[in-house]
C-alpha cells in the first residue's frame, strides 16, 4: 500500500491565463511544487487531473469556454509537470469517473490501492469538493456492500487548495465553509 497525491486542475487555463484564470490558483504553484518534491521523495504516486473540454461538454453551459482540447489550456503548468507520474484529462468537475475508467487499464488509477489520497489544487468548491465527496461516498457504498475491506483516507491539504473570486463567488467564504462540509462527509482536512 502507498499514498497518492492528486493535483487538481493546476493547468495553464486556471493558473496562467484564460477565461477562468485566477491569481489565487497561480499562487498555489510553488507551494504545491515544494509539497510534490517532499512526497515524491517519500515514494508517493502523483497523478494530475486536468479539465479538458470540447465544445459539446455540458460544463460549458455553466462556465465560459476553457481548457479546450487541442490548446495549451489543459496542459499541467510546467513547474508541476516533472513531478507527475500520470496526467489524466477530465471532462467533469471532479474527475472520479475518469479515474474509475482509467483504472480498468492502469492499476495506478485504482483509488482502492492507496492508504491515503491527498488532494491539492483548485477549486475548493468544485473539482476538489466533487472529487472528494463522490470518491468517499462510492467507497462507503462499496464497503457497505462488502466489496471493500477498508476505505482509503481522503485528505484535503487546505493550505494547497483554493478557489477563485468572482461575482457571487466569494473565495474566502467558500474556503471557510467547504472544509468543514468535507469533514462532515468523511474527509480529513489538514489546515
Amino acid at each position: 500500500m502507498s499514498n497518492l497525491l492528486i493535483i487538481m486542475d493546476m493547468n495553464n487555463a486556471f493558473a496562467k491565463e484564460g477565461s477562468l484564470y485566477s491569481p489565487r490558483t497561480e499562487k498555489l504553484i510553488q507551494p504545491i511544487a515544494a509539497y510534490c518534491e517532499k512526497v515524491k521523495a517519500a515514494g508517493w504516486t502523483i497523478i494530475a487531473l486536468s479539465d479538458t473540454h470540447d465544445e459539446h461538454d455540458v460544463e460549458l453551459q455553466a462556465f465560459p469556454e476553457h481548457s479546450m482540447a487541442g490548446t495549451e489550456g489543459p496542459d499541467i503548468v510546467a513547474e508541476l509537470r516533472p513531478y507527475c507520474d500520470y496526467i489524466l484529462p477530465k471532462y467533469t468537475t471532479g474527475g472520479f469517473f475518469e479515474m474509475l475508467e482509467a483504472s480498468k487499464s492502469n492499476p495506478a488509477y485504482d483509488l482502492r490501492a492507496y492508504d491515503e489520497i491527498h488532494l491539492v489544487g483548485c477549486c475548493t468548491d468544485l473539482c476538489i469538493f466533487n472529487f472528494a465527496v463522490i470518491t468517499q461516498k462510492h467507497m462507503e457504498y462499496e464497503f457497505h456492500m462488502k466489496r471493500l475491506d477498508r476505505i482509503p483516507s481522503i485528505v484535503i491539504e487546505m493550505p494547497l487548495v483554493d478557489t477563485y473570486d468572482g461575482l457571487g463567488h466569494d473565495a474566502e467564504m467558500i474556503n471557510a465553509f467547504y472544509p468543514r462540509h468535507m469533514e462532515l462527509n468523511g474527509m480529513k482536512v489538514n489546515r
